[in-house]
């Protein structure tokens, strides 16, 4: 005898074909096919948002902490991101703690990068003094921090010591770099002729990013003889800072279109040089770059003009990117606006504190 009836059967059949064509159209949300999130309006993804939201009570920030040295750390990290500042307490105690976790520690480390609080200076300069296995995660993470004297201090003092190893010497490079700050000069006038390109090619970026239109033909022959991998996407956003978007495209190999660190280059280099209006498409699509600084400035922009509304979709849910959407928030607040998230509101408002300037 027949388990299922024919009708049943038929039923079950189509219903295994649905889900099959479900779960074809989840993996087909990747570039180029998904449609992006941004062409979706802003209601849509809200209540979307609504339907996705965690049910039930929210882990604390502690169990977070804990959830971050196991398997739950990509749901882990983002949700305390999502706290902003008020982890900040709680995160720097567990980096200080005696028991050591490496593992836990790197992504404790990228909390801080990602929530960029001043507060978190002392805390990295601490460990640089302490704890020799995180070290170039640490000096990677300072030079993402907001600048303090304390810092600059400490990445001067590294400059100085030419028998650092090249890895962690040149975090120093991505600190002046990142940071504009002028006491990096000196050192990449050092190294500006270097025959090895990579730390010629760290030098040229300080000096891109301090405006020294000299280095121009420096970067552009560089990046056409075939840079290190790991020195492409800084010589071509040194490219970028110092040329028009019509020059970059001269100049940067066609080679290099399909990457990653092209397209967010010459995004920066369009931005740099719009108008007001075109400056609000071009900061939505910076709101997805890598780029240190671009999606900050993206969302500084668009809060600053009148196109709060517009960040709404991205503040609420991200499927394309997990975990996008929490950096955002962090953002947003980092501006200094205030999120109001309720089962029936999700807005953007102005907030009493002062604004943060954008990086770029």
């Amino acid at each position: 005898m027949e388990r299922f009836p024919n009708t049943a059967r038929l039923n079950h059949i189509l219903l295994a074909l649905l889900c099959i064509g479900f779960f074809s159209g989840l993996i087909g949300l990747s570039p180029p096919y998904a449609r992006a999130q941004h062409e979706i309006d802003s209601e849509t993804w809200i209540e979307m948002r609504k339907m996705l939201r965690h049910k039930g009570p929210a882990p604390t920030i502690e169990e977070n902490i804990a959830a971050l040295a196991g398997p739950d750390a990509k749901r882990a990290g983002p949700r305390l991101i999502d706290q902003g500042p008020a982890a900040l307490a709680a995160v720097h105690s567990a980096l200080g703690s005696a028991e050591f976790n490496p593992l836990q520690a790197q992504r404790l480390l990228q909390v801080l990068r990602s929530i960029g609080d001043k507060t978190s200076v002392p805390v990295v300069l601490e460990i640089l003094k302490n704890k020799s296995l995180l070290r170039r995660d640490s000096l990677l993470v300072l030079a993402y921090l907001p600048a303090t004297e304390k810092a600059a201090a400490y990445m001067v003092n590294l400059a100085a010591k030419t028998n650092e190893p090249w890895p962690t010497y040149r975090m120093s490079f991505t600190w002046f770099g990142l940071h504009r700050d002028p006491r990096g000069r000196p050192f990449a006038e050092q190294l500006r002729t270097d025959p090895d390109p990579e730390k010629r090619s760290a030098a040229l970026f300080v000096l891109a990013r301090l405006g020294d239109k000299s280095v121009l033909e420096p970067v552009s022959e560089l990046l056409a003889s075939g840079p290190p991998p790991n020195s492409r996407d800084i010589l071509m956003y040194s490219l970028a800072e110092i040329t028009t978007p019509g020059e970059f495209e001269k100049r940067a190999p066609s080679s290099l279109t399909w990457s990653r660190g092209y397209k967010d280059a010459l995004l920066y280099a369009r931005y740099r040089a719009a108008g007001p209006q075109e400056k609000i498409s071009l900061s939505l699509q910076m709101l997805r770059s890598q780029m240190p600084g671009l999606r900050e400035t993206g969302v500084n922009y668009l809060l600053e003009n009148g196109h709060a509304k517009d960040l709404r979709p991205y503040a609420a849910v991200s499927l394309e990117v997990p975990g996008l959407d929490a950096v955002i928030r962090n953002d947003i607040r980092k501006a200094g606006w205030r999120i109001i998230d309720t089962d029936t509101e999700f807005s953007i408002v102005p907030a009493d504190s002062a604004k943060a300037r954008p990086r770029f």
